[in-house]
């Protein structure tokens, strides 16, 4: 039975906490949501034409997550990282995609595959016309699927969490960058055909790499490789 509709959101009365907190969690990935506004339980709650306890439930298990802050007496904030917040998740990143491409390499589905090499061409596209909201999501859908793709059921949870903290100081993020946004592209078609074509510790170390360029330890060569002054495979 559907108890609202909301913004094209079909609401289960059996699962309300749960798309609650993918709703919100989207709005927050999506911007619609920016680091420090207040998600009011109330205001949501009649927004999306629901009572405020599976609001409530879905905001705790969003501050659990960290992605939500609960401030006593003042109510419930969408997360603001520090760079040192955001440079632990970026480590943490490191660890949990090389984990992720041992996993997968090697066990993709056909279906899965295709997703992946779509995912690519988006960012290809994006590119193209320097829109950069378009590159971003394309590039953090690819990273999530094949997260998603090693079959471990915690691992795609642990990516949910380093998520909003990796976006928040995601080098492409910044409007100002002049980079080569294609080069970024074409490193996930080679991290595409490790999982298809190498071992599992082959593909395992390139998503290191290419999540340790991302991590700062690299950054000085990633911004020079995007920015045409370094060759890639010198990165």
């Amino acid at each position: 039975m559907t108890d609202s509709v909301t913004h094209g959101l079909q609401l289960d009365r059996a699962l309300l906490s749960e798309q609650i907190y993918t709703h919100i969690k989207q709005m927050i990935k999506d911007g619609t949501l920016a680091p420090g506004d207040q998600v009011v339980e109330y205001k949501m709650a009649r927004e999306l034409g629901v009572s405020q306890a599976p609001v409530r439930e879905a905001l705790k298990r969003l501050v659990h997550d960290g992605i939500v802050t609960h401030v006593p007496r003042n109510g419930n904030f969408v997360s603001r990282f520090s760079t040192q917040e955001a440079e632990d998740a970026r480590v943490a990143r490191v660890a949990l995609e090389e984990m992720a491409a041992r996993l997968t390499c090697g066990r993709l589905s056909e279906q899965e595959g295709v997703e992946l090499s779509d995912l690519i061409n988006g960012m290809r596209l994006a590119a193209d016309r320097r829109d950069l909201e378009a590159f971003r999501e394309h590039d953090f859908a690819f990273h999530r699927a094949v997260v998603q793709a090693s079959r471990n059921t915690y691992l795609p949870r642990m990516w949910d969490i380093v998520e909003p903290s990796l976006r928040s100081f995601d080098i492409l993020s910044d409007p100002a960058f002049k980079g080569d946004w294609h080069v970024a592209a074409e490193w996930h078609q080679d991290l595409l055909d490790a999982l298809m074509t190498s071992s599992p510790a082959e593909a395992a170390a390139l998503f290191a790499r290419h999540a340790a360029r991302l991590a700062g330890s690299e950054g000085d060569d990633l911004e020079s490789v995007l920015r045409g002054e370094l060759p890639a495979a010198d990165a």
